[in-house]
């Protein structure tokens, strides 16, 4: 398989922490939980010119690599390879701390004991040497940086959320969809396949908004099974939010990931609807 550095999965999700004024005894199915997208800009979300190059690419996808070929085990092998890729070629460095890994490798347990229907991908999670706040999956390897770690160190539920979205980008199938345009640009393209993948990320990347929210209420629904801040992520989006550009539809739909201030207003609305708790009473 060829080079996979240049397909990092990026999911950014950097958090801090604020009060909880309600607390739900039992927690909610995630089978009853309500997704709700609404709160991304109608412009990169529902727009009619959206959805129909969405259904577009979706049927090509589709077409040209079934789905049922991009197996759990499969999706392990991707990930085998990219790590071995990224090690050898030194796309980062792992750093090795006993006391953090192991409390990285028991929050990660505790998550995946968390989940409803668990998928079969055998996952591994790494700390590596990097100053950006930043975490990042694939084929079930979680790497988080060294500033990530930093940042959440000093609040053990933050590491919860974080952890818990990138596992949710596997368990609600983004990767495979990631790894079927990756044996789609091969099948098209052969090893020079990556120009035709990262055009197809320019165009649709901001459909990719949707899977980073779907990854933050996963993420969230896992930390509410294990009776954590449920807030942390609305505080730290609504943070971010003042570093950012003035918002702009137009660069929005060039966009990976939602702006901070929009994450933040669906993170607050999935967090009072399905839990009952207001992040806003800080």
């Amino acid at each position: 398989m060829k080079s996979l550095t240049s397909f990092l999965v990026l999911g950014l999700c950097a958090l801090s922490a604020c009060n909880m004024v309600e607390n739900v005894d039992t927690p909610k199915s995630s089978k009853k939980m309500t997704y709700s997208y609404t709160c991304l800009d109608s412009a990169v979300s529902g727009s009619s010119t959206s959805k129909a190059v969405s259904r577009t690419t979706s049927f090509i996808r589709d077409l040209a690599v079934n789905k049922k070929e991009i197996t759990d085990a499969v999706q392990n092998q991707w990930g085998d390879d990219f790590h071995k890729d990224a090690i050898e070629s030194k796309s980062f460095v792992l750093l090795d701390d006993p006391a953090i890994h192991a409390q990285l490798q028991t929050i990660l347990n505790d998550l995946l004991a968390a989940r409803e229907n668990p998928s079969g991908i055998q996952y591994s999670i790494y700390l590596i040497d990097d100053k950006q706040i930043n975490a990042f999956t694939f084929g079930g390897h979680v790497y988080l940086t060294k500033a990530m770690y930093d940042r959440c160190k000093n609040n053990t539920d933050l590491l919860y959320s974080v952890i818990g979205h990138e596992i949710g980008h596997s368990e609600k199938g983004h990767i495979k969809k990631t790894i079927q345009e990756m044996e789609l640009s091969e099948k098209l393209f052969g090893q020079e396949g990556m120009t035709y993948f990262q055009l197809k990320q320019l165009l649709a990347g901001s459909f990719n908004q949707k899977n980073e929210l779907e990854a933050d209420y996963y993420g969230i629904d896992l930390a509410n099974h294990l009776n954590k801040d449920l807030c942390a992520t609305v505080s730290f989006w609504k943070d971010m939010s003042k570093e950012e550009n003035n918002y702009s539809k137009l660069e929005d739909f060039f966009r990976t990931h939602p702006f901070s201030s929009l994450r933040a207003q669906c993170l607050h609305d999935h967090i009072l609807q399905n839990f009952g708790i207001d992040c806003s009473a800080k």
